[in-house]
């Protein structure tokens, strides 16, 4: 062992001592070169922190949805650094997805980041170089304008990005990063580049618009939609797109809201000048309470920012489902040539909105320069499209006589490519104007609100303005005050012809044979005799068949059978505050009324009796410090209506949704009660729904009280905007059955009869719920079969029966004068 060890304490140690202490050397002047660097990046740091040091906050006040999201802002204003406050969560939540994923967490720079990246550029021999940057590196680079790819240009990021994050917030470095970070275009700040993109102030931005933004961070000139080349565009939007799936993926969107906002064309501002916002009825109606409790110059410059019930993806829904339906309706009243532009020079004349990128559902005017074998030649900018008759179809024949060379009616972009439309088909802006509200039942928050079909047109809120007969939907409220008075879904009432006597306009005349007349007290009054729609009798029917199909006769008779003050006091508990006339029609929805209140009278009856608080957009208005001014909030706690019996009432709705009036739901599969309504003359349609979560009631119909077309009845033209909706919102909920309240007792009952099945029952058999002691005694056999069916048979050939509505005043015919009387005066 000894010469082995002389061997390693002479040249090889003397190696070792040498290599030690140069290691000791570089390490010691590498430790100086890094104090010194250190030192003077320490105080680059600090000029750099006092970049950011003063920043002056926007004033502009805020409305935002229940999500944080931005819906409408109020300003005079808009100034291109905005505070945190005003970015959108939306933008915020889309940016950390698709760039820093550990932004909340880490401390400045990113330990796996720079692993991933290093182990990247080592596997690949230097040839994949992938960055590692957090936001606050980037931040840094983009003000310090240094973005050349050198070590030593890391190695000053990452001392400057620890020092950034201990001198300020997460919420500040993202304030700087938003107002600072390039979007192309020549802009720079999230409020420029929203103004740029979509001519909106940032707080606005929808969704899928900030998603857009966010991946323009990446590549600002390659991804700008405006940009000439058609690849761009499409990049830009599978850019969105990915940006949109890290969020779900990140849990910051939920997948059905991603998919919905996949389908979504880009809209841009010089495109789409007149981009509608997402609730603006509900922004409207915040600014007016606004205005009034705080004043216009505190709403404009003091930097308020109100928190409104609003769901936006519902909302998005509701916009949808109301305009789409509404031009399906408008379609039915026929084609309107006197809405037609017509142009002077088909070859050259140049109309507003050519210079667009179009995508599917767009709406555009197209000169007409002429007929050829029944296709029309039509012109947009420099495209020339045939369109074929089929696409005229809708508007009846002749068309062509209708739209002669020159006429520049409006289509819908059926095919698009390229933002090059590739097929039409004619379209117009409809007449027809509607309304839709959607309210969270339990506490009364309006979650959707759509009052009219373009809110630029008409600013008039048909769901909170408009007073309109409410036509069957009231029927409701009958039954439901029949129910607490003693009757049954299974009861017996009489569809057959019937008049009503009022007592301030007839008189009872007794005769002296016992027999009564009545005669009018005015000249040319005349007695109510209601119709049902058919014009037809089906003579005695149970109660939950003349409500599943909306029986006219049966309604008014059992107003009169429960009494018309019950009716109106049940209807007051529900919640409806509007006049409600004393008479026989008002069981067929006379009464003028605003969607409103019968959204919340449905939805006191979805809760089972639990009166649903007046429905509610705002939640809490804070000042520009945070500090709360006002919030509202609503709960559903005082038992206004007999449980059991609302119970059988939401029974019977449920009939009228799966196999009466309103059949057509059952293709949302999901459990849902409902009402159809429709008002003589057919001026106004209805259909009030619900599930367990949502109640919405849909009104459609024109401004003036006019005909909207022959047969158009609630279930044709309100309740299809109604399952739209639906379809959109009730997978955001639970699905949930409505539950009987517990005492109730479950009976099989034949359909026909009114009685328990039996084997005699030959219709289809019912399973109801009925208040102990009310269920039927005896079960439906063949005579009483037989005694329904021959009273149905001659229904419609019996005499009319008469009835007095109020109290009658009893006047005595005067008897014969007995002329062998001593006394003729006797």
């Amino acid at each position: 062992m000894a010469p082995l060890l002389v061997s390693l304490t002479s040249p090889t140690r003397r190696w070792l001592r040498r290599a030690l202490l140069a290691f000791l050397a570089i390490a010691a002047v590498g430790a100086a070169t890094l104090a010194v660097s250190w030192s003077v990046l320490s105080r680059d740091a600090d000029s750099f922190l006092t970049l950011f040091a003063l920043r002056v906050p926007k004033t502009i006040t805020k409305v935002l949805d229940q999500s944080g999201n931005v819906i409408g802002i109020f300003a005079e204003e808009h100034r291109v650094v905005i505070p945190y406050g005003d970015i959108p969560k939306s933008f915020v939540n889309a940016l950390v997805a698709t760039e820093d994923t550990e932004f909340w967490e880490h401390s400045g720079i990113s330990f796996r980041g720079i692993a991933r990246s290093g182990w990247n550029f080592v596997s690949s021999f230097g040839r994949r170089r992938e960055g590692a940057s957090t936001l606050t590196m980037q931040l840094i680079r983009t003000v310090t304008a240094k973005r050349q790819k050198r070590l030593d240009r890391k190695l000053k990021e990452i001392i400057l990005a620890r020092k950034l994050e201990k001198a300020y917030s997460k919420k500040q470095i993202m304030e700087m990063y938003a107002n600072e970070v390039y979007f192309g275009g020549g802009r720079y700040g999230i409020e420029a580049a929203a103004e740029f993109y979509f001519g909106k102030s940032a707080p606005q931005l929808l969704p899928e618009e900030s998603a857009l933004l966010a991946g323009l961070v990446q590549n600002p000139n390659w991804y700008n939609p405006y940009n000439p080349d058609p690849k761009a565009r499409a990049a830009a939007k599978s850019r969105r797109n990915h940006v949109l799936v890290r969020m779900v993926k990140e849990g910051y969107l939920k997948a059905q809201e991603a998919n919905l906002l996949i389908d979504k064309p880009i809209r841009l501002a010089r495109e789409n000048a007149h981009e509608e916002a997402v609730a603006p009825y509900v922004v409207e109606e915040v600014r007016k309470y606004l205005y009034e409790k705080y004043g216009r110059e505190q709403v404009l410059n003091g930097g308020l920012e109100v928190t409104t019930t609003v769901d936006s993806f519902w909302q998005e829904a509701a916009n949808v489902a109301v305009r789409t339906g509404l031009k399906v309706v408008d379609r039915r009243r026929g084609f309107r040539k006197e809405a037609v532009q017509f142009v002077t020079d088909p070859e050259t004349t140049q109309l507003n909105g050519w210079k667009r990128y179009f995508e599917i559902g767009d709406s555009v005017r197209g000169v007409i320069l002429g007929w050829k074998g029944g296709k029309a030649q039509v012109r947009i900018g420099q495209l020339q499209l045939n369109v074929p008759g089929n696409a005229f179809a809708w508007a009846g024949r002749d068309i062509h006589k209708l739209l002669p060379r020159g006429a520049a009616p409006l289509f819908i972009v059926k095919s698009a490519e390229d933002g090059t439309p590739k097929t039409l088909e004619l379209d117009q802006d409809p007449q027809v104007e509607g309304a839709l509200m959607a309210v969270d039942p339990k506490s009364g928050e309006i979650r959707a609100m759509v009052g009219g079909y373009d809110f630029n047109r008409s600013k008039f809120n048909r769901a909170t303005q408009a007073f309109r007969q409410v036509g069957s939907t009231m029927k409701a409220y009958v039954y439901g005050a029949a129910f607490t008075a003693g009757k049954t879904p299974a009861s017996l009432v009489q569809d057959v012809p019937t008049r009503f006597l009022d007592t301030g306009n007839f008189v009872t005349v007794t005769q002296p044979d016992g027999t009564s007349e009545y005669k009018p007290l005015k000249q040319g009054v005349k007695p109510y005799e209601p119709r049902n729609y058919e014009r037809d009798f089906w003579g005695p029917i149970t109660v939950w068949e003349a409500l599943r199909d909306s029986r006219n006769v049966p309604a008014v008779r059992t107003l009169d059978d429960t009494g018309v003050l019950s009716v109106i006091d049940y209807a007051r508990k529900c919640g409806l505050t509007g006049s409600i006339p004393p008479y026989p029609s008002m069981a067929l929805g006379s009464a003028d009324l605003t969607l409103r209140e019968m959204v919340r009278g449905y939805a006191t009856i979805a809760n089972g009796g639990l009166q649903s608080p007046v429905p509610f957009f705002i939640k809490k208005v804070t000042d520009r410090n945070g500090r709360v001014l006002e919030s509202h909030g609503g709960a559903a706690t005082e038992q206004v209506l007999d449980p059991q019996s609302t119970y059988q009432l939401i029974q019977c709705l449920q009939g009228v949704a799966n196999s009466g009036t309103g059949a057509k739901s059952n293709e949302l599969e999901w459990p849902v009660a409902g009402k159809t309504g429709t008002t003589d003359e057919h001026t106004d349609a209805w259909f009030m729904g619900f599930s367990t979560r949502i109640v919405c009631g849909v009104w459609v119909g024109l401004d003036e009280k006019k005909t909207i077309y022959r047969g158009a009845d609630g279930a044709k033209v309100a309740l299809p905007i109604w399952i739209d909706f639906m379809k959109a919102a009730l997978p955001t909920t639970p699905r949930e059955e409505f539950q009987a309240p517990e005492g109730m007792e479950w009976a099989d009952i034949d359909r026909y009869t009114g009685l328990l099945a039996t084997g005699a029952t030959t219709d289809k058999v019912l399973h109801l719920a009925f208040k102990p002691g009310t269920v039927p005694r005896s079960g439906s056999d063949a005579e009483a079969i037989q005694k329904v069916r021959e009273a149905r048979d001659k229904a419609h050939t019996q005499p009319v029966e008469s009835r007095i509505w109020g109290r009658p005043q009893q006047i005595e015919e005067p008897k014969p004068v007995d002329l062998n009387a001593s006394d003729p005066n006797a």
